[in-house]
């Protein structure tokens, strides 16, 4: 279903950006101790205007960097709101997220309301843009999207095609699905027991709202017992309600990622959407939480919650983990320009993936006091990272190198 409101917006943001680290002792006449409350929640590369960054208290503009330093200048008149994002959407224009659900529009320097979709008000967590096409999602189902930058629909997603999965496995256990609020008209479970179809209430029980079957014989395996259905996606009794926290395009499609390890993908707008990467458990599963993620053609890499990642090199059809890198929260990932993928998170976390396996960097060496989130590509191939109290971490050809964040007053 859509509904469509008169100035839209979206709303939601992140995650767990609250890990602030102390984690590593630096000495006081190291630390930059103007810009120590600065975070940069978002950051993008425009070609006509450069960095831009966007962040609390009503921080949006520009990042100028100068060897190892960087000025930040920030603009006049900015509304002021707790940005937790932005993304470019032509060489000088972006839209700017707010932490209560609101949308802005940056032209230039400006920094112009939009509107907003949150009826709860909770943050805007991801924007995505291509084509002229733009999608906004966050907390508690919140999705919209506008083809003219201007106005946006809501998108109520609550009826996800799960396509037909095998059990690897026939044992009398609780198989749980991965999702709850299954709809039972359109669920079907098909099991034999000694050659013979599987009875409910004899050989299983089937718990839609929770997700999972009960069974209590062992079935057979040749066939193996399969299952398809539609579900709303949320927590019990609760469909609709789901953290989108990632919103990837690409040609004719849509890929959302958030709460309960949900990967669902659209091939229409947003008309109907089919989960990826289905896995069904004996056990109550312990499902990733996607925080960040990009694409690249074909190839699209997910990160999250306690090291979680994984990529997928036809479309997200499929997918692959990978390694964790530690316990940490990846809240950024991006793809080098030789395509190394980075990735970023708590406590200074930062590194790459080379030889099947992740290359993290020295924290301490380079003097990491809090979180990273923003990797930015920047014209020259390299990446520049930011992240909590005006961190900035360059790298490039795989080298990295702390940047000095100055404010434009006190430069020179």
């Amino acid at each position: 279903m859509i509904r469509k409101l008169s100035s839209v917006t979206a709303a939601v943001f992140a995650v767990a950006m609250v890990q602030l680290g102390n984690a590593h002792a630096q000495s006081a006449n190291e630390i930059n101790t103007s810009t120590m409350k600065i975070d940069f929640m978002g950051a993008v590369h425009l070609e006509e205007t450069g960095i831009v960054v966007a962040g609390h208290n009503g921080l949006v503009g520009t990042l100028v960097l100068e060897g190892e330093e960087a000025i930040l200048s920030t603009f006049d008149d900015v509304p002021n709101e707790d940005y937790t994002a932005i993304q470019k959407i032509s060489a000088s224009e972006a839209f700017i997220g707010a932490s209560n659900g609101k949308l802005y529009k940056l032209s230039g320097s400006s920094v112009q309301f939009v509107g907003e979709v949150s009826e709860y008000e909770e943050p805007v967590l991801d924007i995505a843009h291509l084509n002229g096409v733009t999608w906004v999602v966050g907390a508690r189902g919140m999705v919209a999207r506008s083809t003219n930058s201007q106005d946006f629909e809501i998108l109520e997603i609550r009826d996800v095609n799960m396509p037909k999965v095998n059990f690897p496995g026939g044992q009398p256990a609780d198989w749980y699905l991965g999702v709850q609020n299954l709809d039972t008209d359109t669920l079907e479970f098909k099991a034999f027991v000694n050659g013979k179809p599987a009875i409910s209430d004899e050989h299983y029980l089937l718990y839609p709202d929770e997700g999972f079957i009960q069974v209590h014989e062992q079935l057979d395996m040749n066939p193996p017992p399969s299952v398809s259905t539609r579900f709303a996606p949320g927590p019990p009794f609760r469909g609709g309600d789901v953290s989108w926290n990632k919103v990837l395009l690409s040609e004719g499609l849509i890929t959302l990622a958030g709460e309960f390890g949900l990967i669902i993908q659209s091939k229409d707008g947003g008309e109907t959407w089919v989960r990826r990467n289905t896995k069904i458990v004996p056990r109550e599963p312990e499902p990733a939480y996607w925080m960040s993620g990009v694409q690249n053609g074909d190839n699209l890499w997910l990160a999250g919650a306690a090291g979680v990642n994984a990529f997928s090199k036809d479309n997200g059809k499929t997918w692959r983990n990978n390694a964790k890198p530690g316990r940490e929260g990846i809240f950024g990932v991006a793809l080098a320009d030789d395509g190394t993928p980075v990735i970023t998170g708590a406590v200074g976390l930062i590194g790459q993936f080379k030889n099947n396996d992740w290359e993290l960097a020295d924290r301490t060496e380079l003097r990491i006091l809090s979180w990273l989130k923003n990797p930015v590509v920047l014209p020259d191939g390299g990446l520049l990272v930011l992240g909590g109290r005006a961190t900035a971490i360059s790298l490039k050809e795989g080298q990295y190198k702390k940047i000095n964040v100055r404010l434009a007053n006190e430069a020179g």
